[in-house]
């Protein structure tokens, strides 16, 4: 809301004093203005729909021109409903929460906490293969969470079914072995997964105490070396350490720890979150290599043409050509086509309806007002329901608010019918000339973004083994070129939630697989931020524990490589990954010896360990062949 409001005030004053002073001032206008709402699409469907409002400011205060004191008075009252709009929603904060969320996964965890319980008193039977009741609620998640809670949550579900795997495999051993030392295990998971689910269920001033006592029973979760079952029982220990950072970074920004538990969530650099992890967004994606900044210029371009062209014709009405190529032009081809029809479909409806609506409602004001609140409010309820619907109301909202104007309806609706239609072409046209379907496919983003974020930690990784080889300025380069790949791999996610599902590659599968992709971009941070600021010709010192340490971080570098070119294979062919490399053993090797490591580390390095398990889960679990009368939860 405050975006929105703050770019529509900005643009509503920009608008009426550049049409009332300079009309072909315009034509620049438009082009900036289109360049930053093209490039705003890297930053998610929120943001980008909320810099969408700048140019609907812009081109409906064209229609008004005035002067820079009556044209400041009326930016004025933007903001000011814009602010209003914005205390409305957060006095609505109070009834979305995510509690419902949250108590799903409260419930997941406490099923987890219960089996793990009937496995500590000698009970060792399989776990149900019923679904969890988070899995069902986060299909369909409150839309008004924020999308970094959203992520966390289903990451959280995600580890959920990584645990009960792990519980399962602990039960079998404990069939075997049904000693003390097998089964103690099986009593510290369900410790933690209780704390878990109350820290779940628990409200924000409590969740605080509850993460503090999960921070003090985790250091006594640990495997003795040469214990049966050392390295299954170390993975379900990572994996509660995992849910354990999730749930520390709920209530903050993205990678950023509350003050008392840096000890497990590592602080991200100053500027990585918020407005500057917009910023960073933004400038990685500037580049016309990737989809986005492809998109920035065309729309830039086209929308600028069209102004030319309304300013050399007169055309009535015209700023409608203009609005709708910067409504229905989208980055993909699919989104293009089906916005051009949609808003032509629902334009030519909203048109006849709202011509109708205002002849009903004259000569009474209080009537033309009444029929375009519920107009504009149906509109905006059935946003996310039907494009068609959507943009039907919206017409009729814009035909009865120009006639409260002055302007007959009946005109109104047909030129905004006609110039709607213009728009829609002139959109279709400009893909056609630059399209960008020889771009990746979906599978091939999600696999690029899985390779470059691979590359980008490996770099880290060596490093950190290797101080004097440091390239920081390759390194930025990388996580410039991560940043990128994941914004395209979001974009492509977010578009496969409009499109029927196909197997495997469903929208589920998608927004899991960018919800560990963030979590691993989040370590990356961290681990960036352990890197020297510039190349150090000191290195380590000769001998002793910091060239063992260099061999086993190179060696873990090595590890995470070839598991990460592997996960990104099948991504690629949409086939289970094949075998990858021990991960939890050589992490193992840095936490189980001596080491003059930064402790911060040992930490970092077992988060990443488990985020490329948890991917190899996701990728298991997904693009495996379905098995005839089997649940594969149950196995």
């Amino acid at each position: 809301m405050a975006v929105s409001s703050a770019g529509m005030a900005v643009s509503t004053f920009v608008g009426a004093v550049t049409a009332a002073t300079a009309p072909w001032l315009l034509v620049p206008v438009v082009v900036v203005w289109g360049y930053v709402v093209g490039l705003a699409v890297c930053l998610g469907p929120r943001l980008s729909v909320a810099a969408l409002q700048w140019p609907v400011g812009l081109l409906i205060a064209t229609g008004m021109p005035l002067g820079p004191t009556e044209a400041g008075l009326r930016a004025g009252l933007v903001l000011a409903g814009g602010l209003f709009q914005g205390l409305l929603v957060a006095v609505s904060w109070a009834f979305r929460r995510g509690d419902p969320e949250r108590a799903a996964l409260a419930e997941s965890y406490r099923i987890l906490a219960v089996y793990a319980s009937g496995l500590a008193a000698g009970h060792f039977g399989p776990p149900s293969p019923t679904a969890f009741p988070s899995a069902v609620v986060l299909t369909d998640p409150n839309p008004l969470l924020p999308m970094t809670v959203r992520l966390r949550f289903l990451d959280l579900l995600e580890q959920a079914e990584r645990i009960r795997v792990s519980l399962a495999a602990l039960a079998e051993r404990a069939a075997d072995d049904p000693s003390e030392d097998a089964l103690r295990p099986a009593a510290g998971a369900a410790r933690a997964l209780d704390l878990i689910a109350d820290t779940l269920s628990a409200g924000r001033a409590e969740r605080a105490g509850q993460l503090g006592e999960l921070d003090e029973l985790l250091p006594s979760l640990a495997v003795a070396p040469g214990t049966r079952g050392q390295l299954a029982t170390e993975a379900l220990f990572g994996q509660l350490r995992a849910v354990t950072r999730s749930l520390a970074g709920l209530d903050t920004g993205p990678g950023r720890a509350p003050a008392n538990h840096t000890e497990i969530s590592p602080v991200v650099p100053a500027g990585q979150d918020g407005i500057g992890w917009a910023s960073l967004t933004l400038r990685a994606n500037l580049a016309l290599s990737g989809e986005t900044g492809r998109h920035a210029v065309r729309l830039a371009v086209v929308a600028g043409l069209a102004e030319v062209m309304v300013q050399a014709t007169g055309l009535f009405e015209g700023r409608w050509v203009v609005l709708t190529i910067f409504l229905v032009l989208k980055p993909d081809y699919t989104s293009t086509v089906y916005r051009s029809i949609q808003r032509a479909v629902g334009t030519a409806v909203g048109a006849g309806l709202g011509a109708t609506a205002a002849w009903l409602a004259h000569p009474s004001s209080v009537g033309l007002i009444v029929a375009a609140g519920i107009a504009v409010a149906a509109a905006y309820a059935l946003f996310d329901v039907n494009y068609v619907i959507y943009s039907s109301f919206l017409t009729v909202f814009i035909v009865i608010l120009l006639d409260i104007f002055g302007l007959p309806a009946d005109t109104t609706a047909v030129a905004r019918l006609t110039n709607t239609a213009v728009g829609a072409v002139l959109a279709l046209i400009a893909y056609s000339l630059w399209p960008t379907w020889e771009g990746l496919t979906a599978q091939e983003k999600f696999a690029r973004m899985v390779e470059v974020h691979n590359t980008y930690t490996t770099a880290l990784l060596r490093s950190l083994a290797h101080p004097a080889r440091t390239d920081p300025a390759r390194l930025r380069g990388l996580q410039a070129i991560a940043r990128r790949a994941r914004t395209d791999a979001e974009a492509s996610s977010d578009r496969l939630a409009d499109e029927p599902p196909h197997s495997p590659l469903t929208p589920a599968v998608a927004r899991t697989l960018v919800a560990v992709m963030t979590r691993l971009a989040h370590t990356e941070l961290s681990l960036h931020a352990l890197v020297p600021p510039q190349a150090t010709a000191n290195g380590r010192e000769e001998g002793g524990a910091r060239d063992a340490d260099a061999d086993r971080l190179e060696a873990l570098a090595t590890a995470f490589d070839i598991a990460m070119i592997t996960l990104a294979e099948a991504v690629r062919t949409l086939q289970p990954p094949g075998p990858i490399p021990p991960l939890r053993q050589v992490q193992g090797a840095l936490r189980n010896r001596p080491t003059a490591l930064d402790p911060r580390l040992l930490q970092i390095t077992d988060h990443l360990v488990d985020t490329v398990h948890t991917l190899e889960d996701v990728l298991r679990r997904h693009l495996a062949p379905p098995v005839a009368g089997a649940d594969r939860r149950g196995t």
